[in-house]
């Protein structure tokens, strides 16, 4: 069993923000309406969303990508994408469930609905520069899928059965789940694992060779996190419970569990370090594994 090792947590307001990514020195704290970019306990910038903009953000060179566009830290401006926005409509319109970038911004998959069953919920990939619509992913009735990922070499959409694409639209593999809500996606730094999060269901250990689950934990949990090292998996439960697994053998290996800020909704690992958000506020603390 792991013995996991928590340091201070320090205290950073979140402003509405509800997931949390980390780049090197650098994290990024995003809500549906603003962004913030945070270097330890400073400021570097901050953007305000045009349309919401729900989903994890991508930090990648001086550029964070998060909602229909990207925010140059050199200049501080917000960049839309106009053509990967939601589409407006006098008195109705789409409401946008997630967006997830790839890892050099080069693709942005979108997930939308308008809540009228006679249009249907659609889930799209655009070019990340130019915002064209390079494929549809779907296009049906149903639960819109609320969590995306996207990686170098394929995109896992979270329908109850995630479904994997490649970068141009081709369906590559159906994930075996018969999950209810998926709710977090997650992978690894080598991206050869990939986690899924059904909501109060499980968290799912998933072979990205094969797309197959090669382990579940069972639990209660609203949001998880992988490690970049793949050694570690957080899972957040309601009620500001933090709990810990190790990965050995490709099985999850339940280790210690914290009392955290009842009010979180979110979690994020880095190699040495975590967050966790909600109720105004992220906090970080440095994270140890023996």
């Amino acid at each position: 069993m792991a013995l996991i090792q928590i340091g201070p947590w320090q205290t950073l307001p979140a402003e509405g923000g509800s997931a949390i990514a980390f780049a090197g020195e650098r994290m990024a704290v995003a809500g549906a309406a603003r962004l913030t970019v945070w270097r330890d306990t400073t400021l570097l910038a901050a953007a305000e969303a045009f349309f919401p903009a729900p989903g994890t953000p991508r930090m990648s060179g001086q550029r964070v990508y998060w909602g229909a566009g990207f925010l140059d830290l050199g200049s501080g401006e917000y960049t839309r994408i106009a053509a990967a926005e939601p589409v407006a409509r006098p008195g109705a319109g789409e409401r946008p469930h997630v967006y997830a970038w790839s890892p050099r911004g080069d693709r942005v998959v979108g997930s939308f609905s308008t809540g009228d069953p006679r249009q249907p919920v659609r889930v799209t990939l655009f070019n990340g520069e130019t915002g064209r619509a390079e494929a549809t992913l779907f296009a049906g009735t149903g639960l819109p899928p609320c969590a995306a990922w996207l990686g170098e070499r394929a995109a896992v959409v979270g329908f109850s059965d995630p479904q994997v694409f490649d970068h141009s639209g081709t369906p590559v593999s159906r994930i075996a789940i018969g999950g209810g809500t998926i709710i977090a996606i997650d992978a690894t730094g080598s991206e050869e694992r990939v986690i899924a999060v059904d909501l109060n269901r499980a968290i799912y250990w998933i072979d990205s060779a094969t797309w197959t689950v090669l382990d579940r934990w069972p639990g209660p949990w609203m949001h998880g996190a992988v490690s970049p090292d793949g050694r570690l998996i957080a899972a957040l439960e309601p009620w500001g419970k933090l709990h810990f697994a190790s990965i050995e053998e490709d099985r999850f290996k339940p280790a210690d569990g914290f009392a955290v800020d009842d009010r979180a909704v979110a979690v994020a690992l880095d190699a040495d370090k975590l967050a966790i958000v909600g109720g105004g506020e992220v906090r970080v603390a440095s994270l140890g594994v023996d």
